[in-house]
């Protein structure tokens, strides 16, 4: 298959690691690099072996050359570098969270229906690439489970190092969106949605937000302007309830459960290789009462493919003509769970979804 030339605009920390694993040869080169400090696109082009170096993103997109981009860029960014692109005829893997708002996704929706014939997508997609998550995806679209009423999602990791430094945008929500909802979240959100189908239709969401808990004055965490934790139910159209959680440790051991319960059978797994249950483990009844537990054969994650996996999704996309995996409507469902948290959060009330 011919590989799909890319541009990247953005030279920062992800677009450099993302670069270092792209595979020479495979279906993916980079041919362009844009970024407005000079020094760093010149880094990012020298590591990935081109000369085009830009300082301005719109000559980048200028170029005929350049078939996708993959915009690497912060948060705020991402809608106007995005419709941008696709105004100068190209596709877009953009870098998560997509955009900031359900609003922003629309306004890109309606760009792209102008030129429908361009893929759009986001990199919250990585983690659909795993055995594991392709797997628990056939048993449940497949009704292999039955009638899937709900969803258990944990994850407690731990929290970055007292003294850690980010960039200011990082620490704005303006800019950024979120703390760990906007940075984390956009995968949890994608990876439910990959796993659940069509089922996930959020209508209702009910959620907090909060900060790391300084452990004192002297060692004071990182982000006191964005969250450090979040809590969510959602429930969906069918009545499918949802729990998310996501926050640090800051009191106990790293954890992480996702329990996915239908009326016939049941599944655990995780979302990233840790905790105790890291293969995917089948549970359903054998008779009256004997409840059986079968661990499937599945496939371990692979770092650097997941990491990669979305920039040759969509390669492989616009070589097929078929969609990515991650898509707008995707994003419109998971920008508008974003949305219903950030005011349930400031309401203390549940929040209704609207079509």
């Amino acid at each position: 298959m011919k590989p799909v030339r890319f541009g990247i605009i953005g030279a920062g920390v992800i677009a450099s690691l993302i670069v270092s694993k792209l595979k020479p040869g495979g279906a993916v080169v980079v041919v362009a690099v844009a970024d407005v400090n000079p020094e760093a696109a010149k880094k990012l082009g020298a590591a990935a072996g081109v000369t085009k170096v830009h300082t301005d993103y719109h000559q980048l997109l200028a170029d005929p050359e350049v078939e996708a981009v993959y915009i690497a860029t912060p948060p705020f960014l991402h809608k106007p570098m995005t419709i941008d692109a696709l105004r100068a005829g190209k596709h877009v893997l953009c870098e998560k969270p997509f955009v900031l708002t359900r609003q922003e996704v629309r306004d890109i929706i309606a760009v792209n229906r102008t030129v429908p014939h361009l893929k759009v997508t986001c990199c919250s997609s990585r983690y659909h690439n795993s055995g594991t998550a392709r797997r628990a995806r056939t048993a449940i679209t497949g009704g292999e489970l039955g009638e899937v009423y709900r969803v258990h999602f944990e994850q407690v990791t731990g929290g970055y190092a007292v003294g850690t430094k980010f960039p200011a945008w990082r620490n704005e929500p303006a800019k950024n969106g979120g703390g760990i909802s906007f940075d984390w979240g956009p995968y949890d959100l994608d990876w439910i949605s990959f796993l659940l189908g069509e089922r996930f239709r959020p209508r209702v969401v009910f959620g907090t937000l909060g900060n790391y808990f300084p452990l004192s004055a002297e060692r004071v965490p990182p982000c006191l302007d964005v969250d450090g934790r979040l809590a969510a139910e959602i429930i969906c159209d069918d009545g499918l309830t949802i729990h998310w959680e996501r926050r640090a440790a800051e009191h106990g051991p790293m954890r992480h459960n996702v329990e996915i319960r239908g009326r016939k059978a049941g599944l655990d797994l995780c979302f990233l290789p840790m905790g105790a249950k890291q293969s995917l483990h089948h549970y359903a009844y054998e008779g009256a009462a004997d409840l059986k537990e079968t661990v499937l054969p599945d496939a371990a994650p692979v770092w650097d493919e997941t990491l990669t996996f979305s920039h040759y999704d969509l390669a492989a996309a616009i070589r097929e003509d078929r969609a990515p995996s991650n898509t707008l409507d995707h994003n419109l469902h998971i920008h508008a769970v974003f949305d219903a948290l950030l005011t349930s959060a400031r309401t203390r009330q549940a929040v209704h979804i609207a079509d």
